[in-house]
């Protein structure tokens, strides 16, 4: 809805409609910080405890990926001098892409060059479409691939993270059949980004579920 006002409302729905979402999301705000405070207090008493933890509100996965490798391989990264580098990519269960300058530098445990936290992206798999999206988000601008010299592939296989406010990230392959399976790969990532909240946020998480389950509690809502 935002700024935009339907024309099948009239200014007393729109006004019942903004009252109603300022009240829950006023009610669902004071039980956050309330349960906040307490999954934060939780947190530190269980550290100093050693006892494990309270249990989590999340349903469990049946086999779970704890520190387990999703995917890793090398692809070709564009630098931000424009240059290409082969580097090692690392993505964990957490679904954050981890790349380091080579296997070795990963195996030895050391940091990684960089992070990706893929909540929000896209994964294209041609410049064409990039373009055509740096258009549609810049009003004014007629980006065309022919005429974007600050983007050349490495290959003609590439694969490119698009985000509307955030960095973008450019990577070539050698083959089409590469090409497809990271895409997919990326495309898993954003959807686990995007939809679940973290297992590992021992205050977010539980304070953000508690909070849920009290509101639904207090209005006797299914699912409580």
């Amino acid at each position: 809805m935002g700024d935009v006002i339907s024309s099948h409302l009239d200014e007393g729905k729109r006004q019942m409609i903004a009252g109603r979402t300022r009240e829950v999301t006023e009610e669902l705000s004071r039980l956050y910080e309330q349960q906040y405070a307490v999954a934060l207090f939780n947190k530190v008493r269980f550290e100093i405890e050693g006892n494990g933890g309270p249990q989590s509100q999340l349903l469990h996965r049946k086999d779970p990926l704890q520190d387990k490798n999703i995917f890793s391989g090398n692809l070709f990264q564009c630098l931000e001098n424009r240059k290409w580098r082969n580097r090692y990519f690392f993505i964990p269960d957490s679904y954050n892409i981890y790349y380091y300058e080579n296997k070795m530098a990963h195996d030895r445990g050391l940091h990684p060059k960089g992070i990706i936290k893929c909540a929000g992206y896209r994964a294209l798999t041609s410049v064409e479409e990039y373009m055509e999206l740096i258009s549609n988000s810049l009003p004014g601008v007629k980006a065309k691939a022919s005429a974007s010299p600050f983007l050349k592939c490495a290959t003609q296989y590439c694969i490119i993270l698009w985000h509307p406010y955030a960095c973008h990230h450019y990577f070539c392959v050698m083959t089409e059949k590469e090409q497809a399976k990271w895409q997919a790969v990326f495309q898993d990532c954003i959807r686990h980004t995007n939809n679940e909240l973290s297992e590992e946020d021992k205050v977010q998480t539980p304070a953000f579920t508690d909070a849920v389950r009290l509101y639904r509690q207090a209005r006797q809502a299914p699912g409580t």
